[in-house]
């Protein structure tokens, strides 16, 4: 099977590799980084762990659409929902249409562990996806021998080109993020790229990992995720976020490394007692809220269904606001054993509070909060 899979990859001419779960162990993720080098592969990273380096030009994980659309070949490599990746939901249609994200007939080569998901009596999947070839396979011994395979049917091809043409995409991309991030840089409540980018000019020059939360996948754009170490993953709600942190806390307490957690606001209103478990176990954690005032995943399904419905959309707030009275994470924090400063509305007090608040952590191994209130996606607030 992976002698098959080396034939098809080396005769594509676009190949382009989904990656979700490879990071799980180092040695996968340093062997993805070579494989996709080698034969000249865009990388689109759905971020289940760290897969591939955020910076790096073959990775155009944010330009997934356009990528997969001019793809021949899609390697998928440890993805757990295939048909999820290469397919798209309209959310706002009341039909709720997909469409694919590759061309018609573009051959799929999936290796991973997967399909032995499907033996469970139940399963988190969306639709079957179609793939041309299956090797069920740990990608740790995989992949070396799909590299190895690959030599011989990839000598004296220069991929260089293709390389290149990438690099441009994910230069672009950048570039892009970049001017975005400046949109509205002094505004208040602040936006969620100027708190990404606060976080990460404190925090560069640690040795830190990011515990669940990604501002909106701010993090992922600004910051260098050049190690499966950083990140183990997209976050979840209901206090898993909380839970996550304090775990990894727990894991690096007694070493160097700022475990950071971007705590929404409402994942900690499920468990707020976690802020004492953390002062009293002497969890270090760099705790920086993403307090947009409201359940608001919620809200914008809520505020979506109204819209289908044609009911008031006023009144997708009931329920999801987070306000009047707006709870007081800083208080709650100290109260609770932590450093803590807050709460934050004006942008440019951010960055300093941070710096504070880290070098508590740093110094004393404790955790510290700094409640910053962050402007939601969707502006009005239905009053």
């Amino acid at each position: 099977s992976l002698a098959r899979a080396a034939d098809m990859i080396a005769g594509a001419q676009r190949p382009v590799i989904v990656t979700e779960f490879t990071g799980r162990h180092a040695e996968a993720f340093d062997e993805l980084v070579a494989l996709a080098e080698e034969i000249g592969a865009a990388v689109v990273d759905m971020h289940g762990r760290v897969n591939f380096p955020s910076r790096h030009p073959l990775n155009v994980s944010f330009a997934a659409d356009e990528t997969l659309a001019e793809a021949d070949l899609v390697i998928s490599m440890d993805v757990g929902d295939l048909h999820r990746a290469l397919n798209e939901l309209d959310r706002d249609s009341r039909e709720r249409t997909k469409r694919s994200r590759v061309p018609p007939g573009t051959p799929v080569v999936d290796i991973g562990l997967s399909e032995l998901r499907l033996s469970k009596w139940a399963e988190d999947l969306g639709d079957f996806q179609p793939v041309t070839l299956s090797v069920v396979a740990d990608t740790r011994l995989a992949l070396p021998e799909l590299r190895r395979l690959l030599r011989d049917r990839m000598r004296g091809r220069d991929v260089s080109a293709r390389r290149r043409a990438i690099a441009a995409r994910h230069e672009a991309m950048v570039d892009e993020w970049e001017r975005d991030a400046k949109v509205d840089w002094g505004a208040s409540p602040m936006t969620a790229p100027r708190l990404a980018s606060e976080i990460w000019s404190v925090i560069k020059n640690d040795d830190w990992v990011l515990t669940a939360n990604t501002l909106e996948d701010w993090a992922l754009r600004l910051w260098d995720m050049d190690s499966p170490s950083r990140h183990p993953g997209r976050s979840f709600g209901t206090a898993t976020q909380i839970a996550v942190s304090l775990g990894v806390g727990l894991a690096y307490r007694g070493t160097d490394k700022l475990v950071v957690d971007i705590q929404p606001d409402g994942d900690l209103m499920y468990d707020p007692g976690a802020l004492w478990t953390a002062a009293n176990s002497r969890i270090p954690i760099l705790a920086v809220m993403y307090n947009n005032r409201a359940y608001y995943n919620d809200f914008e399904h809520q505020i979506r269904v109204a819209r289908h419905r044609g009911t008031p959309v006023e009144n997708a707030r009931v329920g999801q606001e987070i306000d009047d009275p707006a709870p007081d994470f800083a208080a709650m924090a100290r109260s609770m054993g932590w450093y803590a400063e807050g709460p934050i509305n004006d942008p440019d007090q951010a960055g300093p509070a941070i710096a504070r608040a880290a070098a508590y952590v740093r110094e004393k191994r404790m955790p510290a909060l700094v409640d910053t209130i962050v402007r939601r996606r969707v502006q009005k607030r239905f009053r």
